[in-house]
């Protein structure tokens, strides 16, 4: 479970800072931050992997929240800037806790409810 928490909380923030721009032969990915390198990926067990693909692909859901013009993407950098992926795991295990009421959510709105409570002025 751990590991599921971390490679979510990798994934979602990846996604979110991911930028995409419309090319003429398709869709453009400009990734300015990240957790993982592809080449680590490849190097991963295929447990860690499977989870870190779990946690990616709900961060790409869950990207819609912090809506389209990317503000509330740049307002999740500058609050996790100085973030280790441990506390953020912690952040959001905390708030999932606390919060029996939202365990039949998804946990990519949970993770972001848990982020906008902990970033000063919200996300």
């Amino acid at each position: 479970m751990k590991n599921t928490l971390m490679a979510f909380s990798g994934g979602f923030l990846l996604s979110l800072f991911a930028v995409v721009t419309h090319g003429q032969k398709g869709q453009l990915i400009n990734v300015p931050t990240f957790f993982e390198k592809a080449q680590g990926f490849r190097d991963l067990p295929e447990f860690e992997r499977k989870a870190y693909t779990t946690g990616l692909m709900d961060g790409f859901y869950g990207a819609a929240m912090l809506g389209p013009d990317g503000k509330g993407a740049e307002k999740l950098a500058a609050c996790t800037k100085d973030m280790e992926s441990k506390q953020i795991t912690a952040i959001i295990s905390k708030y999932v806790e606390d919060h029996p009421e939202g365990w039949n959510y998804p946990l990519s709105m949970q993770a972001y409810n848990a982020m906008n409570k902990a970033c000063p002025g919200g996300l």
